[in-house]
């Protein structure tokens, strides 16, 4: 069996592509039973954030694993013919490993370290295991990644001064503002990016947050008198009425809620077209229409615009992420080891099965001829036969896991074939 992974990610495509093959939460699941019901992917998992959408899967082959993964997404996503070609990265192996283990991590994200795509990639795993796409080579893949993350952010110093894109976005506000204390914010929807922001906005001490969602009732827990709740249909008059400095939009909508037509007509109300507004758009598929940045006194900035301060935030974290590397490393070669050993893993099972039958069956003879025996001494002999044969089978039991760990699974499959009489269609995956 052979790891995979096909990435379209902030690294290789722009945000145009990147929201034409975003998953809509009932795409996911479309998408999950696509795999499971076909047969070019034995697993299958997919990743979906404002950053990547990625599969990971496993195929008995690589022989056409690539295309197959571009016919995937190009059928689901209706692109047109070539369209792909260019916007992903395909590793297979041991580097589609080590690939998982980085993104779990936060190595492979816009913001160094950042904690929300440990979750992403944690709700992603458990989607596929609800629905069956998840077997037992990418059961125990992400788990590991997962676990891994866990320990890394417990070990090393990424945790601190953990930083969203949520918080850079805000970063960026004040580049083009200055102080936000006494700045009027918007803040469009109510997942974790919005509420991280509107977090760092009240830590720099801004007075006064609207705050919309689509489905208000989620809104209603909010209690800080600083953050003014209003219904989602009010987003446009609010821009209108009320001199808004920063807003930032953090929806899961599959298309534009702020168009260009209406924004430019709002824009010409006396309370708006005197001042500079900021515009974040933290999502993807994009909330905010890009000819919206075109308009005076519009500064829009969308998730890959944040990437130069992003990336200044990595300097002088070289040695962090060598460390970090590091403990991926030793988690990715016990995960390589383990996934080497798969061919001789029922093998092993087998022999313990049918010497325990052997056994079984040698001690119902032995005590029909020794009925005399007390069931004391009945219990002693059979523990004492097993533990006999436990030991004899323990060399080569071990030394078919070690064949497996140095990549000589198939020599040990074969020779517990010929020297063990082991049926070859026994055990197979």
């Amino acid at each position: 069996m052979k790891i995979i992974s096909f990435s379209i990610n902030h690294k290789k495509a722009k945000i145009d592509f990147r929201e034409k093959v975003s998953f809509t939460k009932s795409g996911l699941l479309k998408a999950l039973e696509i795999l499971r019901e076909g047969s070019d992917f034995e697993e299958g998992v997919i990743l979906s954030t404002c950053n990547r959408t990625e599969l990971i899967a496993v195929v008995k082959d690589l022989t056409e694993a690539e295309s197959r993964c571009r016919k995937f997404f190009s059928n689901f996503f209706h692109l047109k013919h070539g369209e792909i070609m260019g916007e992903y990265d395909f590793k297979a192996d041991t580097d589609a490993v080590y690939y998982l283990y980085e993104v779990a991590a936060g190595l492979d994200s816009i913001v160094l370290g950042e904690d929300q795509i440990l979750g992403q990639v944690k709700e992603a795993y458990e989607k596929a295991k609800e629905n069956g796409t998840s077997g037992k080579v990418l059961n125990k893949l992400f788990l590991g990644a997962i676990t891994t993350a866990k320990e890394i952010r417990t070990t090393t110093r990424i945790s601190e001064n953990p930083l969203s894109i949520s918080s850079i976005g805000i970063q960026k506000g004040k580049e083009v503002l200055g102080s936000l204390k006494d700045k009027t914010i918007l803040v469009v929807g109510y997942g974790k990016m919005s509420r991280l922001a509107m977090n760092h906005l009240l830590e720099e001490g801004v007075e006064k947050i609207y705050l919309c969602n689509r489905r208000a009732e989620k809104i209603e827990e909010v209690k800080d008198p600083k953050i003014h709740k209003i219904s989602y249909e009010d987003k446009y008059r609010i821009l209108q009425q009320e001199e808004i400095h920063l807003m930032i939009s953090a929806t899961g909508a599959p298309h534009v809620i702020f168009e260009g037509e209406n924004f430019e007509a709002l824009r010409k109300s006396p309370s708006a077209k005197d001042h500079s507004l900021v515009i974040i758009d933290i999502a993807l598929p994009r909330d905010v229409d890009p000819s919206i940045g075109d308009l005076p006194g519009i500064h829009l900035y969308t998730v890959d615009d944040l990437k130069e301060i992003a990336t200044k935030n990595l300097e002088g974290r070289e040695a962090l992420i060598d460390e970090i590397k590091e403990c991926i490393e030793k988690a990715v070669a016990e995960y390589e080891c383990w996934r080497r050993c798969i061919p001789v893993h029922p093998k092993i099972a087998e022999i313990k099965n049918q010497s325990s039958t052997l056994v079984d069956r040698e001690l119902e003879d032995l005590f029909r001829k020794l009925e005399h025996l007390e069931e004391k001494d009945r219990k002693l002999i059979e523990k004492k036969v097993k533990s006999i044969v436990g030991k004899i089978l323990k060399t080569p039991i071990l030394e078919m896991k070690k064949a497996g760990e140095n990549g000589e699974s198939d020599e040990a499959v074969k020779f517990a074939h010929r020297y063990l009489g082991l049926k070859e269609d026994s055990g197979t995956e």
